[in-house]
């Protein structure tokens, strides 16, 4: 991480200089990128977490837009976190900058952290643009290098979304003999298997416990159990 830096008013800086100042102030090491990167911050006992959700959702509510965009831009740490500013913070006036970044003709690669924002905006809009994204993915053949393709998770933060607005958009693409059906990636692990981690991100982005310390202490006494028996 770069060091802290005072600048003069009407000081210029280069871009590389102003990301290094972001990366400073939105990535801290002390708590924000580090623990957003794995589950971390979804096994925390609740009293930490909800500390941490209040600082995520203050720090999400107070970035500039434009610096939330140099951040989405440059790279999977810096728009990890930025996804997760936008979707703390509730952020629709940044919806623009993730569809682009999604559908649009230079993609900021950052997947599964697009999905997750959609759905936590949780609008018609947002399904539009993973609509959006879903027709014009579903049309190109897999990605053999990928072994978690995009187009599974961008239909699951569909269906998320379909729960929480009553909506069918998600159902042109699952009937039988639909797109997704007839998409030479969809053989294997059943794309609903994805539908607990994103409404578990919801929640946690919502300020809410997403479960996982729950299940991972029911999951770690099982395990003790069938190694007694």
């Amino acid at each position: 991480m770069p060091e802290s830096r005072t600048w003069k008013k009407g000081e210029r800086r280069t871009p590389e200089e102003r990301l290094d100042q972001l990366v400073f102030r939105w990535l801290t090491p002390t708590w924000r990128y580090p623990r957003l990167r794995g589950v971390k911050a979804f096994v925390m006992p609740r009293p930490r977490q909800r500390w941490f959700q209040w600082r995520l959702y203050r720090a999400g509510r107070r970035i500039p837009a434009a610096d939330a965009i140099v951040l989405l831009e440059s790279g999977a740490r810096t728009g990890m976190v930025a996804t997760w500013l936008i979707a703390a913070g509730r952020r629709e006036d940044l919806r623009p900058a993730i569809e682009r970044g999604f559908v649009g003709e230079m993609p900021y690669g950052l997947g599964w952290d697009y999905c997750r924002t959609l759905a936590c905006l949780g609008t018609d809009e947002d399904a539009r643009i993973l609509v959006t994204y879903l027709e014009r993915a579903l049309a190109l053949p897999p990605d053999e290098s990928d072994s978690n393709p995009l187009q599974a998770g961008a239909l699951v933060a569909l269906e998320y979304l379909d729960e929480k607005l009553g909506t069918e958009y998600a159902q042109r693409f699952t009937a039988p003999g639909g797109p997704w059906e007839r998409w030479p990636g969809s053989e294997g692990e059943p794309w609903t298997s994805d539908l607990e981690p994103i409404r578990a991100e919801v929640a946690f982005a919502c300020g809410q416990d997403p479960g996982y310390r729950r299940q991972t202490k029911l999951e770690r006494a099982e395990a003790k159990r069938n190694r007694r028996s």
